[in-house]
């Protein structure tokens, strides 16, 4: 029987804070990717340069434990950083590669989602999603930026819109680690224009598309928006999906707060369960945040009050290790205290 105590996550500690004599993560490391590779586990964190501003690149670095936590061993290494045109703006100078989420697949290889901060159709710079493949974490092959069908949104005026997804924002894409009913299936964040996002009523949220070559996707499906008081402004993507016998298991963050611009907005940190067969199902989501902002490590920093989940490493006993940001500064740990699937399971998963 599924109940939030089963999800909910206790801290172990700090895995990585910004090394000022490293230029590049002077601004702060934050939002990670995690995977293992030959028995080995990285962290692809992004590392936010001071100057210039905001100009992120996704490093790497080697897990290891400290203690009952982790700790990260810098390899100095970048994964990638801003070089595309649809990474950089039209300056040649800002610009930036975000947030990755990294999936292991059935053949081997790795898909690495992440945001890429350039400049759109308009000129204006905008965050959209954007593949790269690896067969080893550390060497990537940019796929580029993801191609989708129009979507039709029917307005609660009965006007209904079409919107041309290669021009909006988007954000926190990830994909699952195996077809599902024969094709890829990417969960992502879009944010619609304000004008359709009031009529269309809905907040930005958590909506699956379906591939079957990873090049263009279709079928998009809102799956996980705003329900509870905490979750009130907004929802997105997390941790990647993983498989347990209860459905595919994701941490998600949500935001509570009167809009962007409110300084007392907080991130938290939810977890669901979606349909092994049909994700688009959503079998059970907490009823409590898993994770709220407690130490001041996640109150006090870039943006405060943030816990942003991002990474996920099954343990061998089965419980799971769930890497995140904190205050967009540093980066954090933490356990389920209980075990979300049998021991075996997280063996496999590993």
């Amino acid at each position: 029987m599924t109940n939030n105590e089963q999800f909910t996550l206790e801290r172990r500690g700090i895995v990585m804070a910004p090394d000022m004599s490293r230029s590049y993560e002077a601004g702060g490391v934050l939002n990670p990717a995690t995977a293992r590779h030959n028995g080995v586990a990285y962290l692809l964190y992004r590392a936010v340069a001071e100057v210039p501003h905001n100009y992120s690149r996704i490093m790497l670095a080697e897990l290891q434990p400290k203690g009952d936590g982790l700790t990260a061993h810098r390899m100095d290494l970048c994964a990638l950083e801003p070089r595309e045109p649809y990474e950089l703006w039209q300056d040649g100078v800002h610009g930036g590669v975000e947030d990755p989420r990294v999936t292991p697949l059935e053949d081997g290889s790795y898909i690495m989602a992440y945001t890429a901060y350039g400049d759109g159709p308009g000129g204006d710079a905008i965050p959209r999603i954007a593949l790269a493949r690896s067969n080893n974490l550390l060497e990537w092959t940019r796929l580029g930026l993801i191609k989708y069908s129009p979507l039709e949104l029917q307005g609660r005026s009965g006007q209904t819109f079409t919107i041309d997804m290669q021009t909006i924002s988007n954000k926190d894409a990830m994909l699952f680690p195996e077809k599902i009913g024969g094709r890829y299936v990417l969960m992502h964040r879009p944010t619609f224009p304000p004008a359709i996002a009031r009529d269309h009523g809905e907040p930005a949220s958590i909506w699956l598309s379906y591939s079957d070559d990873l090049l263009t996707w279709t079928d998009h499906t809102l799956v996980l928006g705003p329900a509870a008081s905490w979750e009130r402004l907004k929802t997105g993507g997390g941790t990647p999906p993983l498989r347990t016998g209860q459905g595919w298991l994701i941490f998600y963050h949500a935001v509570d707060g009167d809009g962007d611009a409110d300084p007392d907005r907080r991130y938290l940190a939810g977890a669901a369960l979606l349909d092994l067969a049909d994700p688009r199902k959503v079998l059970y989501r907490s009823a409590e945040p898993v994770l709220s902002p407690g130490t001041r490590e996640e109150q006090v920093g870039i943006v405060n009050n943030v816990v942003f989940p991002t990474g996920v490493l099954p343990l061998p006993d089965g419980r799971v290790q769930v890497i995140y940001g904190m205050a967009d500064q540093a980066i954090g740990l933490a356990e389920t205290i209980r075990p979300v699937f049998p021991a075996e399971d997280g063996l496999s998963s590993l």
